[in-house]
């Protein structure tokens, strides 16, 4: 079972550009590339990314985000805000979804993803051996050296990477930095689970 995105219902209501009344918005979770592309767009002012993103985030247009009663933009924004830096694990727990004893490298997904010809749940992370580590850091950004090892740890392809939510690459991350900066000693102990 996925996990479902929130509605939100507006404290005030707008016009959609059909002219017919939107009163509530179904919120849609954040995918990694689009969020690339947003944030790109956006530029480094804040408030224009937290605009890129709700739109993504609403399906709404520029005329009908501008409607909206900054109550309303605000819960959006929040929602922008969670999706872009909290963990998948956050969101399912929220739903009671989440099984905090789950296997750490073992990663249950937000949304499934297609790739490779089939629908995957969950991720298996594979720690990286030393050669993955030596050509990641032949990489000229760090995005690309979060990309390269992400898909060496999970066995994806670079391109499949874009289909993630937001929430499940954050997760992905947490587990590959610590596969990356911790010691041995770390993934024995029981604390690590």
């Amino acid at each position: 079972m996925s996990w479902t995105p929130p509605v939100h219902v507006l404290l005030s209501p707008i016009t959609a550009d059909t002219q017919a009344q939107i009163e509530q918005i179904q919120l849609k979770p954040l995918f990694y590339a689009a969020q690339k592309e947003a944030l790109a767009r956006a530029g480094d002012d804040e408030d224009d990314q937290f605009f890129e993103l709700a739109k993504l985030a609403t399906g709404l247009s520029v005329k009908e985000l501008d409607q909206l009663k900054r109550p309303d933009y605000v819960s959006i924004a929040q929602y922008v805000h969670e999706m872009s830096t909290r963990p998948a694990s956050y969101f399912l727990e929220q739903e009671g979804q989440g099984d905090p004893s789950a296997e750490p490298d073992q990663v249950q997904l937000l949304q499934p993803l297609n790739a490779g010809g089939r629908s995957m749940t969950a991720l298996i992370l594979e720690m990286p051996v030393l050669r993955a580590t030596k050509a990641m850091k032949k990489l000229k950004t760090a995005k690309e050296r979060a990309e390269f090892i992400t898909a060496h740890c999970t066995g994806l392809m670079i391109p499949d990477l874009d289909l993630l939510t937001v929430p499940d690459w954050t997760q992905l991350q947490v587990r590959i930095d610590d596969f990356l900066n911790k010691p041995a000693d770390f993934f024995r102990s029981a604390t690590s689970k």
